[in-house]
């Protein structure tokens, strides 16, 4: 038993560093993540009213993230590909989808530094009366930007390797891409009453800029203000799912302990609803808006 496990471990530290090559190999990783600085690094260089800070993550999300659940998809099915040319199978399923989810940390790994260069520019440069509501700390703006940001570029990447685990069909990947960005322009919190259920999506606002009260008049003034939830929760409630997806792209494995693997879904599924509803109901449930008008929106 101690020779299997040492061997298996073994094995998927390999397998897990092949993987990380893979993805920082992958044309479409370079291309999203040189976009991605470059929108960055413009962003932070031009914007002398801090208000990037709460807009930056739709580059990492979308180059970091989206592509990077067609560029997961497509090393899935390469390393299902090859394991299928091996003619026998050394090496389970389950130990290949673990390291294709290490290599997760290549998105992730980036996002964060992106992140850490808008927030640091954000805390240490002025920031004018109008940008934040009365209340609201800028604790507020790193924890959206962490969860919009960072945990999208790693969220993208599983659900592309869950997709490819269920999926496997030649466009999938595509579809669910174009589908994950109609549904997040539908519930980015931009909207009227700031949707207080859109939190149950994968990304999703809680401060921006909006038209004071709501309003459709395209003559009133835009207001920085909170949209209902809570970003530290949600934060919680994002790494859960993540960690679902992870369980569920293993549990595609037939040979795999099912046992064990299901009572932990069962378990994080439980927890992301439990999540869920705390992000919904505790803390920032009603809308605070700046009652100074916003000079850059």
């Amino acid at each position: 038993m101690t020779t299997d496990t040492s061997t298996s471990t073994s094995a998927l530290g390999v397998l897990a560093r092949q993987e990380i090559r893979h993805y920082l190999t992958s044309r479409l990783f370079w291309v999203g993540a040189a976009l991605s600085v470059v929108t960055v690094a413009v962003s932070v260089a031009t914007d002398e009213h801090n208000v990037g800070a709460t807009t930056y993550a739709i580059a990492p999300a979308a180059l970091l993230g989206v592509l990077g659940l067609v560029t997961m998809f497509g090393l899935t099915r390469r390393s299902d590909r090859a394991a299928e040319s091996a003619g026998t199978v050394t090496v389970p399923e389950r130990t290949r989808t673990l390291a294709l989810c290490a290599s997760v940390v290549v998105p992730a790994a980036t996002a964060l530094v992106l992140w850490a260069v808008v927030m640091i520019a954000f805390l240490v440069q002025d920031r004018p009366d109008w940008l934040l509501p009365p209340g609201v700390s800028p604790s507020f703006v790193l924890a959206q930007g962490f969860g919009i940001g960072v945990i999208a570029a790693a969220g993208g990447p599983l659900l592309g390797l869950l997709l490819a685990r269920y999926l496997p069909r030649r466009g999938v990947a595509v579809i669910a891409a174009v589908v994950l960005v109609i549904v997040t322009i539908l519930l980015q919190g931009n909207f009227e009453g700031g949707q207080p259920w859109r939190v149950w999506w994968v990304w999703t606002y809680f401060i921006g800029q909006v038209s004071q009260g709501w309003s459709v008049d395209p003559g009133a003034a835009w207001h920085i203000a909170t949209a209902p939830g809570n970003p530290f929760w949600w934060i919680a409630y994002l790494a859960v799912l993540c960690a679902l997806a992870v369980v569920l792209a293993v549990l595609h494995d037939r040979e795999a302990a099912r046992g064990p693997l299901v009572r932990l879904a069962v378990g994080l599924a439980i927890g992301a609803v439990a999540l869920g509803v705390l992000t919904m109901t505790v803390g920032y449930t009603e809308v605070l808006s700046n009652p100074l008008p916003c000079q850059s929106c």
